[in-house]
């Protein structure tokens, strides 16, 4: 959905886009692995791997836990005529941990904490470490009855790094409305930017979803950036399938990137994709 989710994400989407959202889970228990190659169109041995637990503490509050890992795989170190005179693999990763409270019946916050680690060159390779932190709020309202819901939705996040992470801040918009046959239809808008850069560098991601009876999903969105501050032009395509046993629940989401607004012959989000896998245990809702 053109990389947005921060009034719109569901399930253990919040994780990655607003954490408050993880108040009003529906299952006690909430799994997920997300795989993708990492900017594919300029490197092919590079990879980013996500994956991420959400528990139900009571009817108002989940605990959360997260791990990613990063692998910018081979770099080449240079002397100034050029010459290769070493090379190191470059990675990131982070782990962390998140609390989302309910404030009432249909608002609720959320925070989290992660500690980072780099390995970098600056002179030579070493790996560098950090702590930094999320916070972030989320509130829907119905239309008349249920059916039809409107959301938003605040965050800030990567507040104390002190390392190549710049904080942002967000808001988001979502429009829901569902039928009596469980379809559903989505729309959503995000607007991020760094804290401390003017408005030239927003960021505009717009998507929608449709989903059929609760079980199959399809997604479309664009994203919009400036070309001074990254550039992050391209449609998604995706789509998902959500299989029930019981009050478990297990899912397969995939999704495509077509990037566009490119002046160099070949833009590093072309041929992107990834894949995630669900898994929710014990439905209480």
């Amino acid at each position: 959905m053109g990389d947005g989710g921060i009034a719109s994400s569901v399930e253990n989407q919040a994780v990655s886009y607003n954490i408050a959202r993880s108040a009003f889970l529906q299952n006690f228990h909430q799994a997920s692995v997300s795989y993708m190659p990492w900017l594919p169109g300029i490197s092919n041995d590079t990879r980013f791997i996500h994956a991420d637990y959400l528990a139900s503490l009571n009817s108002i509050s989940a605990l959360g836990f997260a791990v990613s890992y990063l692998n910018m795989g081979t770099m080449a170190m240079r002397d100034d005529n050029g010459a290769t005179i070493g090379v190191y693999r470059s990675s990131e990763y982070h782990v962390g941990t998140s609390y989302a409270l309910r404030l009432g019946d249909n608002a609720s916050l959320g925070v989290a904490m992660r500690f980072l680690g780099q390995n970098i060159r600056a002179g030579i390779v070493k790996p560098v470490y950090s702590l930094c932190g999320d916070i972030s709020y989320y509130q829907q309202v119905t239309l008349g009855d249920e059916s039809r819901v409107i959301s938003w939705g605040a965050t800030v996040t990567n507040l104390g790094a002190n390392i190549n992470l710049p904080s942002t801040a967000g808001l988001g918009l979502a429009y829901t409305q569902r039928d009596e046959t469980n379809n559903q239809f989505t729309l959503s808008l995000d607007a991020t930017r760094l804290l401390r850069d003017d408005w030239r560098g927003v960021r505009l991601s717009a998507g929608a979803e449709y989903g059929y009876s609760e079980q199959f999903f399809l997604r479309g969105g664009v994203s919009l950036e400036s070309e001074l501050r990254g550039n992050r032009k391209f449609f998604s395509l995706g789509a998902g399938y959500k299989g029930f046993v019981f009050d478990q629940s297990c899912g397969l989401d995939v999704h495509y990137l077509v990037p566009f607004g490119v002046s160099t012959a070949v833009s590093p989000f072309q041929n992107s994709y990834g894949l995630t896998l669900r898994l929710n245990i014990g439905n209480f809702q």
